[in-house]
């Protein structure tokens, strides 16, 4: 019999497949188990009801973009926190794109209710945090205008970021799109960057 860990993440592996291919979480652990040809009470020992399995599953996707997050930020080389807020936009959209299925489950959580002591709640927190001390950092550094209020900003960029990812959402349904032929990752990431422009006190160079 495989260990527990190993059945964990043959587990998070296969409902991810489903997600994937089905657009949905598997509803039925029974039919699930077959699917990982394992047996129902070796499931039910790991993950006792499908939201286990879902949480299972949004712990998955918040781990692989924080990895996506810290690689975009260590690829920018710099300790300039807009260059830093630059590169986590700019990998938070690429792995959006790159992870449709997993990025559609993980929006449509946090635009739901958010447990505390959970893992989105870890997660939304922790983004918050990371825009607060960034934009405070270049605030403190000359970058953005002193005048600026940075509770303001950070709240800004929540909402800023929340119709980011809505837009991956809606893009097929919303007129506003309409005629629009640039890509929703390309779209969304210029949009983020006119934000970043608006405050700095020295807009980046363009392209």
């Amino acid at each position: 019999m495989e260990s527990r860990g190993n059945i964990y993440q043959t587990l998070i592996l296969a409902a991810q497949s489903h997600l994937e291919e089905k657009g949905y979480i598997p509803e039925d652990l029974d039919d699930f188990a077959a699917r990982c040809s394992l047996a129902a009470d070796e499931i039910l020992a790991v993950f006792p009801s499908t939201s286990d399995l879902r949480e299972g599953l949004i712990y998955q996707a918040v781990t692989l973009l924080n990895d996506a997050l810290r690689d975009g930020v260590i690829h920018a080389a710099s300790d300039d926190p807009l260059v830093q807020l630059r590169a986590i936009g700019h990998a938070y959209l690429k792995w959006a794109e790159a992870n449709p299925a997993l990025f559609r489950m993980l929006v449509t959580a946090l635009n739901g209710p958010i447990e505390p002591d959970s893992t989105l709640h870890r997660y939304t927190s922790s983004m918050r945090d990371l825009y607060h001390r960034k934009l405070a950092e270049a605030q403190n550094r000359g970058l953005i205008s002193s005048a600026r209020n940075i509770e303001v900003v950070t709240m800004m960029l929540h909402c800023l970021v929340k119709g980011g990812n809505m837009m991956f959402l809606t893009r097929d349904t919303d007129p506003w799109y309409q005629g629009e032929t640039r890509s929703t990752r390309d779209l969304a990431e210029s949009i983020f960057q006119e934000f970043l422009d608006s405050i700095s006190a020295k807009p980046a160079a363009a392209g």
